[in-house]
């Protein structure tokens, strides 16, 4: 195809935080007329114990100073979330939230010319975002947007491929904010399974949904 694709990743900080959120809001109890065991239940829940507070405030700090993830540290993390058995929502909610996250990053004058002509600069603002906070290429070919992933990070963390519905669902949510689109990206290749790189591909909303 002669595209050229990054050859090394660089995830910001933006995604272990937003991973970190995502644990934290879906251990966080809902009212539910218990509240004499909720000390026992706030022992038991990874996302309200005093180690993930504390990783908070210290990613918070890394984001706001605009800094790269440690990559280890990330792996390790994923790795940590896959084995939850809710594991699929706390990725699918981590993308979203790096990707609104990586959204805000940008200068509002590019939020603002991407929200009024998203087909012209709307693309390019997601391929800029898509870059910074995931270390992925998005692109458009044939006018059909597909992502690629360079690192294993994610399939090296969880080998059944977890882990990369962040990254889905985080191209989904820029592609949404900043472009318009109301499809979904569908993981076509996957190093779990023996794909050269993990790819998306646009595909349009179902009819039955309208």
């Amino acid at each position: 195809m002669g595209a050229c694709y990054v050859s090394r990743a660089v995830v910001h900080s933006i995604v272990p935080l937003a991973v970190l959120e995502a644990v934290k809001n879906l251990d966080t109890p809902v009212e539910d007329g218990l509240s004499e065991f909720a000390e026992e239940l706030l022992s038991k829940r990874l996302g309200l114990s005093d180690t993930v507070a504390m990783q908070l405030r210290e990613y918070e700090g890394m984001v706001r100073r605009d800094a790269a993830a440690d990559q280890a540290h990330l792996e390790a993390l994923l790795r940590l979330v896959g084995r939850r058995p809710d594991a699929d929502l706390v990725f699918a909610d981590a993308g979203r939230r790096a990707a609104r996250r990586g959204v805000r990053r940008l200068f509002g004058i590019t939020r603002l010319a991407a929200r009024a002509a998203p087909r012209v600069f709307g693309y390019g603002a997601a391929r800029r975002a898509a870059r910074a906070v995931f270390g992925a290429e998005l692109r458009r070919e044939r006018q059909v947007p597909i992502a690629r992933v360079p690192d294993a990070l994610a399939v090296h963390a969880t080998p059944d491929g977890a882990a990369c519905a962040l990254y889905g669902t985080g191209f989904t949510e820029l592609l949404r904010l900043l472009v318009g689109f109301e499809g979904a990206m569908l993981h076509v290749s996957c190093r779990a399974t023996g794909g050269d790189v993990c790819e998306w591909r646009a595909a349009p909303p179902d009819p039955r949904h309208h």
